[in-house]
């Protein structure tokens, strides 16, 4: 069962990363600060139109409402991706061979 209250945490969390006030966030979707303020607080769930727009303005995941992942390093993968989406391609080509130098060196322990 979908907590609203987790979901309008959720949309809050990802509205402060994108540096976004309540106002702005609202102008970006076409709704009220009124209507923003409902949805994180948790008193109002959006139409599935609307949850589409939060998850592109936001960069999202609605996977993250739907399917939430009880892991403790959930938030901080979240972040993770939204920062290789900024990285060049050799940049990827670093942390992808430093990510498997610690994996790699984990899996010999």
């Amino acid at each position: 069962m979908l907590n609203r209250k987790e979901f309008g945490a959720a949309i809050r969390n990802a509205r402060i990363e994108n540096k976004l006030t309540q106002e702005k966030l609202a102008e970006m979707l076409g709704v009220t600060p009124v209507h923003v303020k409902q949805l994180e607080s948790g008193s109002r769930m959006p139409s599935v139109e609307l949850l589409h727009s939060i998850a592109v303005t936001l960069n999202f995941s609605v996977d993250r409402v739907f399917f939430p992942v009880k892991a403790e390093n959930t938030e901080m993968l979240s972040k993770l991706e939204r920062l290789l989406h900024l990285c060049t391609p050799h940049d990827l080509c670093v942390v992808y061979a430093t990510a498997n130098a610690l994996t790699d060196k984990e899996i010999r322990k």
